[in-house]
């Protein structure tokens, strides 16, 4: 404590305040916790919160231990946003092999954890924001990419309305005009936030050219159609189930 005050009382800034932490690989992680595979990860978990927060750290330090982390236990959720974010730090130089680590890490917690929203919406941050390149072919492959995830992102449980309004501004600058109407639609018939209702309705006016309160008069309509019909073929199963199984099949069987 006494050094840093005086680090930080003469203005200087050593190349390593911070000691860096030694991560094993995720190979040998799971060797290395003789059996204690969560408890080791809930200390690198610790460990990792702890030096991310360092002014000094190096974001390839933290990625590290954040892989090590899911390697020992792949339902520490946590672990996975953490350490993305820290990899893709702000507050350095970014690189570009260390924030394509960063995606393959939410990557692998998408697979563990397919309903969390999150997941996919920093990655296609990532995507959208940090990655830089100068080759048109490449940009355009990331920005595609980046619009699916916050397409993915924003239907599932949780995820805020707006969010899909970020994804059908980018679809439609890549040409996907089509496809960011539908998912407005879709999202606009499930949504209960009125904020993000009319939001939706103002974005899928300026696509369609037409005014928002025909679409909301649109829109209801077939609401009431979709629930009058739901109500009347398949009452006992949700709404969600109903639009999976549809109506029930009629009686007999047709060889």
């Amino acid at each position: 404590g006494a050094r840093i005050a005086r680090v930080l009382a003469a203005d200087e800034r050593p190349r390593e305040l911070t000691a860096r932490p030694y991560a094993p690989s995720p190979t040998a992680a799971p060797i290395l916790s003789l059996g204690y595979r969560e408890l080791a990860a809930d200390l690198l978990y610790t460990r990792m919160v702890g030096y991310f927060s360092a002014y000094d750290s190096a974001p390839d330090a933290s990625g590290a231990l954040a892989e090590a982390i899911v390697a020992l236990d792949p339902r520490l959720r946590r672990a996975y946003e953490l350490g993305a974010t820290a990899m893709t730090d702000g507050r350095r130089t970014p690189e570009t092999a260390l924030q394509l680590r960063a995606i393959e890490l939410l990557e692998r917690g998408m697979r563990e954890f397919p309903e969390y929203w999150r997941l996919p919406n920093l990655a296609g941050q990532i995507y959208l924001v940090e990655l830089k390149t100068e080759d048109p072919a490449q940009r355009r492959a990331w920005d595609e990419r980046g619009a699916l995830l916050l397409e993915s992102a924003a239907r599932k449980p949780g995820a805020p309305a707006n969010l899909a309004v970020h994804s059908a501004v980018l679809q439609s600058r890549l040409g996907q005009q089509q496809r960011a109407i539908e998912n407005l639609r879709e999202i606009l018939l499930i949504t209960s936030d009125a904020r993000a209702r009319a939001e939706i309705l103002e974005r899928l006016a300026a696509l369609t050219q037409e005014s928002s309160e025909e679409l909301a008069a649109e829109l209801l309509a077939g609401r009431n159609a979709f629930e009058r019909a739901w109500k009347a073929e398949r009452p006992a199963v949700t709404p969600s189930m109903y639009i999976l199984v549809g109506p029930p099949p009629a009686p007999g069987f047709d060889l």
